[in-house]
This record gives structure tokens, C-alpha cells and sequence, in this order.
């Protein structure tokens, strides 16, 4: 049983390893872009399916996003707040909090931004009319005021001490409240206008987006004239890209091919263990899944730890629940999830499960490895007699059913940390109206709703180790691994990874390394 499991894992990195043996010739040296080189391009595995930075959480889309546009706060790879287009914030009343705005800044189209903006976009969050991707993110917030152009005060429903780092992440990034009122979001999402150190400059779908430096950008101009970003959706044709020298850095690159890249003379590789989780996401209303039993037997079936150690050559860990490793309220006496296909076996038939099919829908390069490891997890679960189907998707149709939440099965998500903390998780994504609220439980909502307001920790710790016990029986996600997330970058890019997959191209943070 377990050489079948393993057979599986190991046919599709076979395949991914021999797609990408490239010939001598393609590996030539990339080191004449070192001195002149104006042009940074990076190739990821999928296209970009939004540019209004509330209207998408996928990681395609972000890296994209962060660089367009600004938040009042940033959170930097060494995990700090730093300022954005607020200069200071403080708690002002255990509900207040004042931050001052950073001024003369200018949007790409001329505009002034002023707390004006900063209000209309938190406030665009979480309006129900709107229907942003991104509404559960600062639901804290009762009401803003802008009393002049350089103050924003936020009164918050109760005491909120993340509020600085909510605001450096999903839903915190600002848009021009001018453009946005006078053109619309459609128009907004075709030609996005941010503060951020690139601006818009065209986009064909499938193939590249161009963006160039904002010249007078408030961080200081970046260090290359023009940002070009590529869809390369197959592993081998990106890394032959970043060992050609076409582009100059490559996501998602698999555990399996860093030796290719640390081979080459002039590429490396750069990863941090991801702030987060790669999972399967449950339609948890869709028959059988809407059994828990079912779902228990699912992840039972799982034998995570050949997934990390035959597919991501163990630049992984194997989650023991919702919370990753490395967030604040992690707990690591939880052993990490098991694998026992026997024990599926016997749960699926007390469940009284009649070989209903049970769907993965997956990508090609969404994340890492996901069309991989569906492979892998379908032969599993057909191990212990899963009726189960695979569909491959584009990353378009996926990003449609994500807005639409019409996954008909289970489907890959890589749910960001993005506080931190589990409020800024799997609160966030499965809390009532997330993005991917396709199950409810009154206890677990009451815990989570306690827990984002409560300045008292031990209670929070107690509040997220129920929340993570009710979890573990109804499964709303089927947690996979934590992976490494690597990149393959040119020698000569001077560049550090966020742990929380923000993609930033700022001053602070990267320049080319001159001859």
C-alpha cells in the first residue's frame, strides 16, 4: 500500500526532474545584464486575475499589488512594522487609534493622497455592498474620521492591538478615492493607479505585464527603470527562463530543482519557511464533505510526511492544525497530523460513505507542487477507496470559483499569516463572510469573535487551543504542509523573500549588485 502511495509521489517529480534536464547549451552564463541591466523580470506560475488589491488574496496577485499600491504600515522580511504612508500611529483611547500621514505623497496619476483616501479604502473593505475578497480583514473597525489631510482616526468596536499590523497587509493597501468614485472598479482593476515604487503600464493576458519605476516615489526610486512580470505556468520552462537569463527571478521553485539552480555560475536560491500553510479548502456544504467523519478520514488518508519528504525534499514541516508554525498561540505539544490509511478506511465506513465522488480541483502552479501533490493525495485516497476525481483548472476559472465560492470539492489555498497571529489566519479566511466560509460552528465562531477583541493573552492561547481542538474534528481545511517558499534568483539580484509572501521591490529591500 504504501509503494503504490510512494509510487504516486514519485512519478510526478520523476516527471518534473526530466522535463527540466536542460541541455549544456542553455545554461550559459547571465552575467553581461550585471553592469547596464534597467529591466528586472520575474516569471510566477500563474497570470494576474486582479489588480484592485481588495478585490484578491491569491498569491499571484499580491506580488503584484504590494508594489502598485502602499499601506499605512509595512511589515518588513524581518517581521517588524515599519511606516508606510503613515509615519506614526498610536493608541490614543483603548478604542482610538490616530495615525499620521505621510505627506506630499502623489499617486501615479498626479493625485494628492490624503487621509481622505486612506478612510475610503479601509472603509471600502468591509462595506457589504462592495464585496471585496478581503471583508474579514478589518471588521474590527466601528468608524473613521479624517479630520484634516494628514489624520486618520480609526475607533475600533473593542480594544484592538492589531490594528497596525492588520493594516500592513490584506485590505490595508490604499487606492485613490478621486479615480476610484469617478471611473469605477472596473475601470480601477483594467488600469490600476497606486502610491506604490511601480506604476502601470500595459498587460496581455498570458503573457507579460509591464510596469515601470515611479520616479518620484516617496521610498526613493527603485533600482531599475522598468518591471516586467511573466505567466510561466510550467516548473521546467521557468527555470530554464532563470537559467538562460531571460528573467531574473523565478517563484515557487520546487525543493527538488534547487540544485539545478545553485549549480548554475550565476543563479542562487532564496527561501523562508512560509508564514503560513499550503491546505486543502473544503466546500464543507457539498455531500459527503459536509460530514466531518468523511473529512477526518480524508486527512488520515494523507501520509504527509513522504509528501515533504519525496516532493519538497524535506523544505517542509507537517502542520499539526490551523496555526502555523512560528505564529504567536502555536502549539507545539499537538503532534503533527497523522497518517492512517487503516483507520480512514473504518471512519469512511462508519461515516456511511457510498463512493460519492469527491473532487480535487487543482492548478498548475498556484502553489508549489500543487498539481504534484494531488497526484500524490488522489492515488492515497484511492488507497483507502475514495471515489475521488481530479480536475485541472486555469488559474482564471479558479480565481472566478474562489469569488464565487462555487469549488465543487477540495481545492488548493495557501492561507497567509498575515499578522502573525491566528486572527490574521484562519479567522480571517473561515471566520463568518471570509472568503472561505463554507462551514460554521457557534462555539468556534464565539471563541474567534472573543479572541480578535481580547488584550488578555492567556485567554486568546485557551480561546485558539479550543478553536484548534474543533478544528481538528470538522476539518474546514485539510492542512498539507508548511512549506519552504524558495525562489531562483540571478546572482547579481540583491534581494531578501518575505516569509509572508509579499513580494516587495523597494529601496529597502532590493537593488542590483553592480560590476
Amino acid at each position: 500500500m504504501v509503494q503504490v502511495t510512494r509510487r504516486e509521489l514519485l512519478k510526478g517529480a520523476a516527471a518534473l526532474g526530466a522535463a527540466a534536464a536542460l541541455p549544456d547549451p542553455l545554461l550559459r552564463r547571465a552575467d553581461a545584464q550585471t553592469t547596464q541591466k534597467r529591466e528586472l523580470i520575474w516569471a510566477q506560475g500563474g497570470d494576474v486575475s486582479k489588480f484592485d488589491p481588495h478585490f484578491s488574496t491569491s498569491s499571484n496577485d499580491i506580488r503584484v499589488s504590494f508594489n502598485i499600491f502602499d499601506n499605512l504600515t509595512s511589515r518588513h522580511p524581518d517581521g517588524k512594522l515599519y511606516p508606510g504612508l503613515a509615519t506614526e500611529w498610536k493608541l490614543t483611547a483603548p478604542t482610538t487609534w490616530t495615525f499620521k500621514l505621510r505627506q506630499g505623497v502623489k499617486y501615479h496619476n498626479g493625485d494628492t493622497f490624503t487621509s481622505a483616501d486612506a478612510k475610503f479604502s479601509i472603509e471600502r473593505t468591509y462595506d457589504p455592498a462592495a464585496k471585496t475578497m478581503v471583508a474579514t480583514a478589518l471588521t474590527t473597525i466601528d468608524q473613521i474620521e479624517a479630520p484634516d489631510a494628514a489624520t486618520l482616526v480609526i475607533h475600533t468596536k473593542k480594544p484592538d492591538p492589531l490594528l497596525p499590523a492588520r493594516l500592513a497587509f490584506y485590505g490595508g493597501q490604499i487606492v485613490p478615492s478621486k479615480y476610484v468614485q469617478a471611473f469605477g472598479n472596473d475601470v480601477f482593476n483594467s488600469k490600476p493607479v497606486g502610491t506604490g515604487p511601480v506604476r502601470f503600464v500595459s498587460w496581455v493576458k498570458d503573457d507579460r505585464l509591464v510596469l515601470e519605476a515611479n520616479p518620484d516615489y516617496w521610498g526613493g526610486r527603485i533600482d531599475v527603470d522598468r518591471v516586467s512580470v511573466r505567466s510561466i505556468p510550467e516548473t521546467a520552462p521557468r527555470i530554464a527562463a532563470l537559467l538562460k537569463g531571460e528573467v531574473d527571478i523565478i517563484t515557487q521553485l520546487p525543493a527538488d530543482q534547487g540544485e539545478r539552480v545553485t549549480g548554475n555560475a550565476s543563479t542562487r536560491v532564496a527561501g523562508a519557511l512560509y508564514a503560513g500553510l499550503y491546505v486543502l479548502a473544503v466546500n464543507s456544504k457539498r455531500p459527503p464533505l459536509d460530514n466531518p467523519l468523511v473529512k477526518q478520514a480524508l486527512s488520515m488518508a494523507i501520509d504527509r510526511e513522504a509528501i515533504v519528504k519525496e516532493l519538497w525534499r524535506g523544505r517542509g514541516v507537517v502542520p499539526n492544525g490551523p496555526i502555523a508554525k512560528g505564529d504567536n498561540h502555536f502549539d507545539p505539544s499537538l503532534p503533527p497530523l497523522a497518517y492512517n490509511p487503516g483507520a480512514a478506511r473504518d471512519l469512511l465506513k462508519k461515516a456511511g460513505y457510498k463512493n460519492e465522488e469527491i473532487w480535487i480541483e487543482t492548478t498548475v502552479a498556484y502553489v508549489s507542487n500543487d498539481k504534484q501533490m494531488s497526484e500524490a493525495i488522489q492515488g492515497m485516497w484511492k488507497d483507502v477507496g475514495v471515489n475521488v476525481k481530479l480536475e485541472v483548472i486555469e488559474y482564471s476559472v479558479r480565481a472566478q470559483k474562489n469569488r464565487e465560492k462555487s469549488f465543487k470539492g477540495v481545492f488548493w489555498s495557501d492561507p497567509t499569516s498575515t499578522l502573525g497571529d491566528p486572527d490574521g489566519m484562519m479567522w480571517r479566511l473561515l471566520g463568518p463572510g471570509g472568503p472561505q466560509d463554507y462551514w460554521r460552528d457557534a462555539r468556534w465562531d464565539e471563541l474567534g469573535s472573543a479572541a480578535r477583541f481580547s488584550v488578555d493573552e492567556k485567554f486568546r492561547a485557551e480561546a485558539y487551543r479550543e478553536m484548534t481542538k474543533i478544528f481538528l474534528e470538522h476539518l474546514p481545511w485539510l492542512p498539507v504542509i508548511q512549506p519552504y517558499e524558495d525562489y531562483g534568483i540571478q546572482k547579481y539580484v540583491e534581494w531578501t523573500p518575505n516569509p509572508n509572501q509579499q513580494f516587495e521591490l523597494r529601496r529597502f529591500n532590493f537593488k542590483l549588485r553592480r560590476a
